[in-house]
């Protein structure tokens, strides 16, 4: 009775008997059912395993940070001035680094182990921010596809910096020159939202130049460069006739951040602090260019550094274009019309990029005649890497369209197109991977180094303590031995105490412990 019942039933319009009947045959046949392995979805998280544990290690590696160079005189003025004292005194004597300041000085305030979880912070906080970026920019990408690009972007940056122990697990570069990006990530999200016709519009273009006011009040190679790409974005969509449509709606949100990004570079160039210390560097640099002659000079700044940087680097920069090309293959077929419309963001990629370096390195060129220091560097690097996971994705995105409709002609290939991708895949995967894979591997092989660094700086510590405790006013400690062969915490030897008690670290570390000189033993040399 149940049966016949059963029977009569439609299960999602389908009568119960006929869905019975097909397992029943199947059953009867011996056949199983046919279950492929989607080969290309293992890939992306097998790469995103790999990227996430190297990422982590970065992270981990913040455990065996220390102070170093300016941290000890960060310290030191919130000792003598207070947090609020400091803002002004920095704002009129040294720099107009309104936000950067602020946070040095509050991070100096903290326990001194901050700047053992400060790096992973950041970093952590860099892949979240990057992958919310993302989320309007490339929505087909899908969850885990944003993710991957955000970490690829992150580790490749980190790879190639020319000193990733500067610029990242040194407390004030970190917070001056990694913190602008992260909000630089922010301001994309908030541009590339859709606009919200309510009373939430006003609040969004509010949250947009502030943040872009505060990311201006980092570091001049930033300031510069956000100031330069948002003018840049603001001209597109007011002058591009091809693109005016479809960027109209952004024209409100880009206004605010070149608002905020222009009120921020005032700021900062009106502080007396700068003019002081654009001539105490003068009076050391000697000649520098004029305003009529920093093109001349930077320019080909901007070339030698992009021909060191493909030079130097090529590996790691295929690698983030075939990461980024591979999820961009993966997102979906495009029509006609949207395969055109990507050659825009593929020009404005290459050209911009340019444009953009260009202005971040005119600080440099101008007050020290010279490219800038290799600490901030990061953010010239970040912008090139962005520029090549750009181009990935849209030659990504590219092939896919060609291959959509040149496959139905391929003949016998044609059958063979999931056997095809799958290959595809894994020797997408393979690149990605080579990368991450090499560097987890050069991390376990310096760790020891930057083990016994760790152990130094702290033995540095107890002694300079144990002196001030016995009411010493000297100190002698143990030295950092090659600094500069550490691996990812390699640095110059000039960042760390020596033998000589009147340097001027030794005397901002000696007051720093209450002592009048501190020196490195001359036996440990």
């Amino acid at each position: 009775m149940f049966f016949t019942q059963l029977q009569s039933c439609n299960f999602a319009g389908t009568p119960v008997r006929r869905i019975y009947a097909r397992q029943m045959t199947g059953v009867e046949r011996g056949s199983i059912p046919n279950r492929r392995i989607n080969v290309p979805l293992l890939v992306e998280w097998a790469v995103g395993v790999v990227l996430a544990v190297t990422i982590i290690a970065y992270m981990l590696l913040g455990n065996f940070t220390r102070y170093v160079q300016d941290d000890f005189l960060t310290t030191l003025d919130d000792r003598a001035y207070g947090f609020w004292g400091t803002q002004v005194l920095t704002y009129q004597q040294n720099d107009g680094h309104y936000l950067g300041t602020a946070l040095q000085e509050g991070g100096a305030l903290l326990n001194v182990a901050f700047v053992r979880v400060l790096p992973g912070i950041l970093i952590a906080a860099w892949v979240v921010a990057l992958t919310l970026a993302l989320r309007h920019l490339v929505p087909s990408a899908g969850r885990l596809g944003r993710l991957l690009i955000a970490a690829g972007i992150v580790y490749a940056t980190l790879r190639i910096t020319p000193s990733p122990f500067l610029s990242v697990y040194w407390m004030n570069a970190s917070l001056a020159y990694v913190v602008p990006l992260l909000l630089a990530a922010v301001l994309v999200w908030l541009v590339s939202r859709p606009r919200v016709f309510d009373r939430r519009h006003g609040l969004i273009l509010f949250v947009t130049a502030l943040v872009a006011f505060l990311a201006a009040g980092l570091a001049e190679e930033y300031t510069v460069a956000q100031t330069v790409a948002v003018t840049l974005a603001l001209a597109v969509a007011v002058g591009g006739a091809r693109v005016r449509a479809a960027w109209r709606q952004k024209l409100p949100v880009l206004a605010a951040a070149s608002i905020g990004s222009a009120a921020g570079l005032g700021f900062m160039a009106a502080s007396p602090g700068d003019a002081l210390r654009s001539a105490a560097i003068a009076r050391v640099v000697g000649p520098r260019p004029s305003l009529l002659g920093l093109p001349g000079f930077t320019i080909p700044e901007v070339l030698h550094f992009l021909h060191a940087l493909v030079e130097t680097h090529w590996r790691g920069l295929i690698a983030m274009a075939i990461l980024a090309a591979y999820i961009g293959a993966r997102s979906g077929g495009m029509s006609r019309g949207a395969v055109r419309a990507l050659l825009i963001p593929c020009g404005v990629a290459t050209a911009g990029a340019f444009v953009v370096i260009f202005g971040a390195m005119t600080p440099a060129a101008f007050e020290m005649a010279q490219p800038p220091h290799d600490y901030s560097q990061i953010v010239l690097i970040n912008i090139c890497v962005c520029a090549v996971a750009t181009l990935g994705w849209v030659g990504g995105r590219l092939c896919r369209a060609a291959t959509d409709r040149a496959w139905p002609d391929m003949g016998a290939l044609a059958g063979r197109r999931a056997g095809v991708a799958a290959v595809a895949s894994v020797l997408a995967g393979v690149a990605s991977a080579a990368g991450p894979v090499s560097t987890l591997a050069s991390i376990h092989h310096d760790l020891p180094a930057i083990q016994a660094y760790a152990a130094t700086k702290d033995a540095q510590a107890a002694a300079a303590e144990a002196a001030h405790a016995a009411g010493v006013t000297s100190a002698i400690v143990p030295l950092v031995a090659h600094p500069e062969d550490l691996g990812i915490f390699s640095h110059t030897n000039q960042a760390e105490l020596q033998a000589d008690p009147t340097y001027w670290l030794n005397a901002d570390v000696a007051t720093y412990y209450g002592l009048a000189t501190i020196a490195t033993s001359p036996a440990a040399r």
